[in-house]
């Protein structure tokens, strides 16, 4: 009898827990049904998620016969140039050499000469043997082979290529091939998946997988001053890779492989740069019209970007928007009507937020071409028709960024804080080789320690608007100051023969 009376207590106990548990199940459901109601839970399988798929192969089935291997050579003149360091140790260890000795180490007409072979990838854009590939890689070069993916090997002549952007065209005569299908580039965003495929150091036909990891990349100096809009990408890319495809998950064509950031081993490391589609195409296309050139449009001004204390001293939000700081002679913006000070918010109907874009934006339109460019000047909305010269039959170049600083005087003697000025005289003007065109003051000193010379005012300077106002002396200049109710004060100026516009924050 006891021993189903423990039995019982025993049933009767594990019922109390599981009615316990169940209770604190129950409580913690609810909680978790309330929570749902404030964050965005997703309980669907993995697959209807939109997860990644389990292979890539699909896709790369169809890139991986457009793809190709380059061999590029060049005929390099081997020559014993002299060493200027063992030069000079050489005369310090015998210090009666004659000094035509050296002489025989100059690069002499006639050396022999050898051929230097390079090795990159390429893409077949067309059924009828055009191949996209970096200027870098076959540029340069004498003799040009490709490889396709079938092992076959051709001659080709090289169409065009642009230095300034690293794209190349060349040409196989063959028909019927496989060729790539292009993505928008414009499309890309930052996380999307993104294939490399290419011959990186000689092994063909190799694909990496990794993401975009930015856009618009520029100021790289990879082009060593060209026109940059580069895709970053940490899909592995290595020596030889340059010139091959980068394509989307798809399989489409996203980008020109051409450059990586790589570490003391001189492999990957994550940072790679490809050129977009839309760009590179848009090259070629150039490349075909102008018969292998790109011809760029010129404009003629000297830029510069705004930052907080232009944004505020122009009465602007934000700091889009580029700033002229001078207009070239005869050229097609001083025939518009483009002056300094004025600040370029659009072009050609596009908003425009950097210098850098703006630049490309520019260079991509054809000379000639009638554009519209929207400007504010003196606080008011204007827009200008300049028609594009040549860049190529023009000079002319778009200037950087410099920062800025600011103060009212606290001596009557200065124009702002620390900044003293004089008038113009015979004596002051052929001192400095001013032209005689050249109006305003000059500046006498400016203190170091006054924010003025942290905004990169200098004694010398001549200051010849002060606020988009014209100044003509030194009791115009303390007029427009004195009116002047504002925290950054703006003064174009001009030094050396160029004239630039600084932006001087003043403090009470």
């Amino acid at each position: 009898m006891k021993k189903h009376q423990n039995l019982f207590r025993r049933i009767i106990v594990l019922a109390g827990v599981f009615a316990l548990a169940l209770q604190a199940s129950q409580a913690e459901t609810i909680k978790y049904s309330e929570l749902e109601k404030k964050i965005k839970v997703d309980r669907s399988p993995l697959e209807s998620a939109g997860a990644a798929p389990s292979s890539y192969a699909p896709a790369l089935e169809k890139v991986m016969p457009a793809v190709v291997t380059i061999f590029a050579k060049k005929s390099i003149t081997l020559t014993s140039a002299r060493n200027p360091m063992q030069e000079e140790l050489f005369r310090r260890m015998f210090p009666n050499v004659p000094d035509d000795f050296f002489e025989r180490f100059e690069n002499e007409e006639g050396a022999p000469q050898r051929k230097q072979e390079g090795l990159g990838s390429g893409v077949i854009i067309s059924s009828d043997g055009y191949i996209l590939t970096n200027n870098h890689v076959v540029g340069d070069a004498d003799e040009i082979t490709v490889a396709l993916s079938t092992n076959k090997e051709y001659e080709a002549s090289l169409v065009g290529a642009d230095p300034r952007t690293d794209v190349a065209l060349i040409k196989i005569e063959v028909k019927g091939l496989e060729a790539i299908t292009v993505g928008d580039s414009s499309k890309l965003r930052i996380g999307d998946v993104a294939l490399a495929v290419g011959n990186p150091l000689g092994l063909e036909q190799t694909a990496t997988v990794g993401i975009i990891s930015g856009l618009g990349r520029n100021e790289l100096n990879i082009t060593n001053g060209g026109y940059e809009n580069f895709i970053q990408t940490d899909a592995a890319i290595n020596r030889g890779n340059s010139g091959g495809a980068l394509v989307d998950a798809s399989g489409r064509l996203i980008g020109i492989n051409t450059a990586i950031q790589s570490g003391f081993s001189g492999g990957n490391i994550g940072i790679g740069f490809a050129i977009p589609s839309n760009m590179a195409l848009n090259i070629v296309q150039r490349l075909l019209d102008d018969g292998g050139v790109v011809r760029r449009g010129f404009l003629g001004v000297f830029l510069r970007e705004l930052d907080g204390n232009y944004a505020k001293a122009l009465g602007r939000e934000d700091a889009s928007g580029v700033l002229v700081t001078e207009v070239g002679e005869d050229t097609p913006a001083e025939s518009a009507g483009i002056k300094p000070g004025d600040l370029i918010v659009g072009y050609n109907g596009k908003k425009v937020d950097d210098m850098q874009t703006l630049r490309l934006d520019i260079s991509n339109t054809s000379p000639g071409k009638a554009v519209e460019f929207e400007l504010i000047r003196n606080g008011r909305e204007r827009s200008l028709d300049v028609v594009l010269g040549d860049l190529d039959n023009d000079s002319g170049s778009i200037a950087g960024v410099q920062g800025g600083g600011r103060n009212k005087p606290t001596k009557p003697e200065e124009l702002i804080e620390g900044v003293r000025i004089k008038d113009i005289d015979d004596e002051t003007r052929t001192a400095l080789n001013l032209e005689e065109n050249v109006s305003g003051v000059i500046v006498e000193s400016v203190k170091d320690s006054a924010t003025a010379a942290e905004s990169g005012l200098r004694p010398g300077m001549v200051i010849t608007q002060i606020d988009q106002k014209d100044v003509g002396n030194t009791s115009e200049a303390y007029d427009i100051v004195e009116a002047f109710d504002s925290d950054v004060l703006l003064l174009q100026v001009y030094a050396a023969g160029r004239r630039d516009i600084l932006a001087v924050p003043l403090t009470e």
